[in-house]
């Protein structure tokens, strides 16, 4: 009888000190799920990109992945995070769309034909193989370089003999290049002018002698010279010599005279 009362005493204590394990063990568990923030909840918010999140024996949470469903009949909770895709090149990178730069869709878009349009070019060659000029100042006669030129360009810059007149206004490379036959020393003027105002003068170029024992025929001297210039609508430009008296070896390749517009 005593030994009889003995276990079963023994068991009532074990089975008092489990529950009170088992109450201790409930205890931590709800105040774990109010510490998630999920106690209380009907339905547990899911990730787009995880279908099910279930407690286990491990160290962690079992993820369960399910298969590929159909987006249109799934409903995605607003909650969800988004993703975009930056590309890396070969490389993709995963990136939570909060975290996107907005600089990014701030960037200029060119518009790659105005890099691909054509510059107008004009270029115009001496008109005869030698010339003495006398006592007159313009130089010329010029014709247009076809070859050199842009298509259309005699709307752009037109040629009257001995001077051009621009019909764009812009800014403009203008150079020139012309060939003396002389020992003498040489110097010309590149003129810009507007009707009834006074002419500007855009560059100058300007030769020394030839001190050497050299024939005449072989003394060629040449004076070359560009310059960036803002040219005007009606504009008429030319080149004017300095000294009278000069032969001019007007050839293509040696005399020209040419106009590269910039901008407008």
């Amino acid at each position: 009888m005593v030994i009889s009362c003995s276990i079963a005493f023994y068991y009532w204590n074990e089975m008092i000190s489990m529950r009170r394990q088992l109450d201790d063990l409930r205890e931590q568990f709800l105040i774990q799920n109010l510490r998630d923030g999920v106690l209380n909840q009907d339905k547990t918010v899911q990730s787009p990109l995880i279908s099910n999140l279930r407690p286990h024996l491990g160290k962690g949470p079992e993820v369960v992945r399910e298969g590929r469903m159909d987006y249109r009949r799934s409903e995605i909770s607003p909650n969800a995070r988004k993703y975009f895709v930056e590309d890396l090149g070969e490389d993709m990178l995963l990136v939570d769309s909060s975290k996107k730069n907005p600089s990014h869709d701030l960037e200029p878009i060119y518009d790659l034909s105005v890099f691909q349009k054509e510059p107008l070019v004009v270029q115009f060659n001496g008109a005869m193989r030698e010339l003495n000029i006398g006592t007159q100042s313009l130089i010329g006669p010029w014709v247009r370089d076809v070859e050199v030129s842009t298509k259309n360009s005699e709307s752009k810059i037109e040629l009257n003999t001995n001077y051009f007149t621009v019909k764009e206004s812009g800014l403009y490379i203008v150079y020139a290049q012309v060939v003396y036959l002389t020992h003498a020393p040489n110097c010309y003027f590149v003129w810009a002018r507007q009707p009834a105002q006074e002419p500007r003068l855009l560059t100058t170029c300007a030769t020394g002698d030839d001190s050497s024992s050299r024939p005449l025929n072989k003394s060629q001297i040449s004076c070359s010279v560009q310059t960036v210039a803002r040219l005007y609508k009606g504009d008429t430009v030319n080149i004017a010599q300095r000294e009278q008296n000069r032969t001019l070896w007007l050839r293509p390749g040696y005399t020209y005279f040419g106009f590269v517009k910039l901008s407008s």
